[in-house]
């Protein structure tokens, strides 16, 4: 029998706290299976209350006809949502929050101007392939920028479709706005969502009905092969508000961003501004041909190579972010790899230059960020994905829950955040052929995890200062390895049905990727991760500026 109790804590009795190990979910069957196993689940994790808000008033006849125009979208683009939105519905009502089918329907597609005052507004991500790569595999990585929600992390294993990991935003509210990263088992990545929330390619005024970002994005990942089968089907839904897009990569060496779906098309590749098998996108167009988007300000957008197009908002940080993703990837052509890519997101910038923050934020906007020195490492990191995709059963996800360095400055003006106890660590997923193969993978993972970590640990003595802190968290860590083996061993031996499996799975799943992360977590305080190039020895950062202009 699963517990009640749900796996977060709270304080004051009923404030709920943010984990500070994102939760997988571990979805499997049909559609309608799906999305019962998902809402379940979320309430085993959060609670009650993380549903209770999917509950709505008596709709408005217009509010009907916009619901009514959405689901006929889902129905034409992504038919298998529909199902799974009645799988929702009856595992929300199981898990004690009634909840219609209309009224799921209505929270993932209500009105998008809602959305306007949440849009993640520095998410960073990039891919490298062939020559950019140690080995020539694909590599991609994302961030997602924001305060922090009660994210979640899917693992999904369908009837029908590809199996794929994807990291949504905000768990009961992707339909319109989506997440990143993800990849399916065909070896194809979603790394991040482009520009086009800040394009305007469509203004505000015209926005429709339509199918949203999130859903789009789902459907592509399940059924899309490749990054050119993803670019088409993208471009092929009826997008209202433009937002649908994103940059796709796959292990074939095809990749693109798209930037804006029209006024005019803009999707970048790699090689139209001096990339060698890579690209990287933050939230500004780096297209020439979309100066006059994003809301330019009165004197005009400013071009800045490699950076793009520079103007007002988002637009500030992302000009830097660009930047110094261009020079990672192009100043060390044939580095990349799982330790490159972690690397850059411990690459922290520094404060802004010759102020208070306070005066700082004030001037932010109006001199456009002068002394910022905004990096892809930020303190509104609240996801770094590293993906290294497979066309089988052999991609690897890794997951840090916020930001993966112990020092990071603010992105933009009032652009920092802080999580209850983070870890600055990734765990670490494999896209295997089942849910019981990701459990075993998971846990491997962690009991190496362990061994090096206790290995360092053990070099310490009870004089060292800090031995006793260290050790309490090496022992959540082997707590949390005994829980996923409690977990495991229901699943694997007990006769119950097969979504009690499942969430045994997943508690399964979530015990071992926080026995990661903790046992990740001593190891790097003992022994610190690269944080810059020459850390891996590498030529330093800045080499070229004044000489080789590679």
């Amino acid at each position: 029998m699963q517990s009640t109790v749900p796996e977060i804590s709270f304080v004051e009795g009923d404030v709920p706290i943010p984990p500070n190990v994102r939760p997988v979910i571990v979805l499997q069957g049909s559609d309608y299976d799906l999305g019962y196993q998902y809402y379940q689940q979320l309430v085993q994790i959060f609670g009650k209350w993380i549903l209770e808000r999917a509950r709505t008033h008596p709709l408005s006849s217009e509010e009907k006809k916009l619901r009514d125009a959405n689901e006929g979208h889902i129905k034409e683009h992504a038919p298998e949502m529909i199902d799974m939105m009645r799988g929702m519905a009856e595992g929300a009502t199981a898990a004690g929050v009634p909840l219609s089918y209309d009224e799921v329907v209505w929270h993932f597609t209500r009105e998008r101007k809602e959305r306007i005052r949440i849009f993640p507004t520095g998410c960073s991500g990039f891919a490298a392939w062939g020559s950019a790569t140690k080995d020539g595999r694909l590599i991609c990585s994302g961030s997602t920028d924001h305060e922090l929600a009660f994210e979640i992390t899917f693992a999904v294993f369908p009837e029908k479709g590809y199996r794929f990991f994807l990291s949504p935003f905000w768990p009961t509210d992707f339909g319109e706005l989506g997440g990143h990263p993800g990849m399916n088992d065909k070896g194809l990545a979603y790394v991040h969502h482009g520009a086009t929330h800040w394009i305007q390619s469509k203004p505000e005024n015209t926005w429709t009905d339509g199918l949203g970002e999130g859903i789009a994005i789902i459907h592509t990942l399940r059924f899309a092969k490749d990054a050119n089968e993803a670019e088409k089907m993208q471009l092929s839904y009826p997008s209202g508000n433009g937002f649908a897009g994103g940059f796709w990569a796959d292990v074939q060496g095809n990749a693109g961003v798209i930037e804006s779906r029209k006024n005019p098309r803009g999707i970048r590749k790699a090689g139209d501004y001096g990339e060698t098998d890579f690209l990287y996108s933050t939230n500004n167009a780096i297209c020439k041909e979309l100066g006059h988007c994003q809301n330019p300000p009165p004197e005009g957008n400013t071009y800045i190579p490699h950076g793009g197009w520079l103007g007002t908002g988002a637009t500030i940080s992302s000009v830097s972010r660009n930047v110094e993703l261009w020079n990672m990837l192009h100043r060390y052509p044939g580095q990349v790899d799982l330790n490159f890519a972690k690397m850059i997101w411990r690459f922290y910038g520094s404060q802004p230059a010759f102020r208070t923050l306070e005066e700082a934020d004030l001037d932010y906007y109006r001199t456009k960020g002068e002394g910022w020195n905004a990096q892809v490492c930020e303190l509104f990191n609240s996801l770094v994905g590293v993906m290294i995709p497979d066309n089988g059963d052999k991609g690897l996800y890794y997951v840090s829950s916020g930001c993966a360095s112990r020092v990071a400055h603010p992105l933009f003006a009032r652009g920092h955040h802080y999580h209850v106890s983070p870890t600055h660590s990734f765990y670490r997923l494999k896209l295997g052929s089942s849910p019981s193969n990701l459990v075993e993978t998971t846990r491997e993972k962690a009991r190496y995890d362990l061994y090096y970590s206790n290995q360092e640990l053990r070099k310490l003595n009870y004089s060292d200062v800090a031995y006793v802190p260290l050790d309490a968290l090496f022992n959540q860590a082997t707590t949390e390895w005994h829980k996923g083996n409690y977990h495991r061993d229901l699943a694997l031996g007990a006769q119950i049905d097969k979504n009690e499996t499942i969430y045994r799975w997943g508690k399964a799943i979530r015990s071992y990727t926080r026995c990661q992360a903790y046992a990740r977590q001593v190891y790097n305080a003992l022994v610190p991760p690269a944080a810059k190039p020459e850390d891996l020895g590498l030529r330093p950062w800045g080499y070229w500026i004044g000489g080789d202009k590679r």
